[in-house]
């Protein structure tokens, strides 16, 4: 198995977290691009420690309750930490 690219991992995540995860929709403003950025660090700790689809999906919707005081979209929140994790399953493999 190929060592993990962190950064490419925390760009895929930045991406990520603007395209699909966007619990405020945000994603159609380019001059939001940046919204989501600053949760990535925190992301990338849970991939880092996951890789359990229902771990991660509960901290990003645990981050959308504490953080920006929202209800989660429990099923996007799935969808989100699949595709996470799918992209650092690739990113691991060199298949990006």
């Amino acid at each position: 198995m190929n060592q993990l690219n962190i950064s490419e991992l925390q760009i895929r995540i930045d991406e990520v977290l603007y395209y699909i995860w966007d619990p405020i929709g945000v994603n159609y403003d380019p001059c939001a691009r940046h919204e989501y950025t600053s949760y990535v660090p925190a992301v990338l700790g849970q991939l880092l420690q996951h890789d359990d689809v229902n771990k991660i999906s509960l901290f990003l919707a645990t981050t959308i309750r504490n953080s920006m005081e929202l209800c989660p979209n429990t099923e996007k929140c799935n969808y989100t930490a699949e595709i996470l994790l799918k992209y650092k399953d690739a990113i691991k493999e060199n298949l990006r």
